[in-house]
């Protein structure tokens, strides 16, 4: 059984309780269940009756037991393919209804969250290829970022309807001797062992329009998406505020008092604590503002109108002139660049 990733700070990590779920119906495939396990009976009973988290340290121990009723040290990384979860299918959807294939990632970059608290995912771009990196938080068992490899392997391969190797690489952290099979369970085209755990596609297919690509369906999934992240529980007070004024923006009301008060906090406490993690409520609304603008002008389902007002600005010149505080470009031109730069893709 593969150890744990790597030594962290000890703090209160919480897992998507559906996972106890996941595990439980993939381990039917194989004929056991986690009811075998008394180790893991008490602890699973509730969360299969639908308890919305579960500790970390919990999390991990139902890995591990699954591992040992299966008999199998790929468990994780064959998950993918003894069943489809109804939130990896929601996600999944979402991307394949975004414009392209850079979109999609995007999208699911964004809201992987609802998929696991335990591993923050990034999207890079460098000269020619970009990256998907795969970041524990705490101390996740490597089953379960295994699994979450697999989960992604299953979207690249779902967008890569003209078979041009979106997936071209992964890195997992195994011994040299069990990558070739990892690499048929991912289906990449090339598999190495290191850190950290990533997975490699060439940057010129990003750009690559989607024939699945549906704005309606796409702006109704994100909407949904939206609320279940706003939903969830995060150690990161950042990230909390960052989540809320997500979900307030547009309503005219993003005030620090409408921040803190689900928080159970002063709106002074928070001030003081952003300060602390040397940023402020201010600076964080802007960049909700400028991340939520960048993203909604690329997806181009709304009008420069909409989107200045779905930000909660009271005018367009206001929003106009933010953009370009942000980007030393007008909405306008960023819209024609992004225009351009998709036709280039065709």
């Amino acid at each position: 059984m593969l150890g744990s990733l790597r030594e962290q700070p000890q703090t209160r990590i919480r897992e998507h309780g559906h996972w106890v779920a996941i595990i439980d119906r993939a381990l039917g495939h194989y004929g056991v269940a986690l009811a075998q396990s008394s180790l893991a009976y008490n602890l699973t009973n509730s969360h299969l009756s639908g308890n919305p988290f579960i500790e970390q340290a919990n999390c991990n121990l139902v890995w591990s037991e699954a591992a040992r009723l299966a008999g199998d040290d790929l468990f994780g990384l064959r998950l993918q393919r003894t069943c489809s979860p109804t939130v990896f299918s929601l996600l999944k959807l979402s991307a394949s209804a975004c414009l392209t294939v850079a979109a999609a990632i995007e999208q699911v970059v964004r809201f992987f969250p609802v998929i696991s608290t335990q591993v923050k995912l990034e999207l890079r771009r460098e000269a020619a290829e970009a990256s998907l990196l795969l970041t524990p938080i705490g101390q996740p068992h490597p089953q379960q970022v295994e699994a979450l490899m697999g989960f992604l392997g299953q979207v690249l391969g779902s967008l890569d309807t003209s078979g041009k190797g979106l997936f071209k690489r992964a890195s997992l952290q195994r011994p040299s001797i069990d990558l070739e099979l990892c690499r048929r369970l991912l289906e990449c085209d090339e598999i190495i062992c290191g850190a950290p755990y990533s997975i490699a596609m060439p940057l010129s297919l990003l750009d690559r329009p989607l024939l699945t690509a549906d704005t309606f369906i796409c702006t109704r999934l994100t909407e949904t998406l939206q609320d279940m992240l706003a939903s969830l529980p995060s150690h990161d007070l950042v990230e909390q505020v960052k989540r809320r004024v997500q979900l307030l923006l547009g309503s005219g009301d993003i005030s620090v008092e409408r921040i803190a008060c689900p928080m159970n906090i002063s709106p002074r406490h928070l001030r003081r604590k952003l300060s602390q993690a040397e940023t402020s409520y201010e600076q964080l609304v802007d960049e909700v503002r400028r991340e939520t603008a960048i993203r909604m002008i690329g997806e181009g389902q709304l009008s420069l109108t909409s989107i200045a007002y779905e930000l909660g600005f009271l005018d367009p010149s206001s929003f106009t002139r933010a953009f370009r505080r942000w980007t030393n470009m007008s909405p306008t031109s960023f819209r024609q660049q992004v225009v351009e730069g998709a036709g280039r893709g065709e």
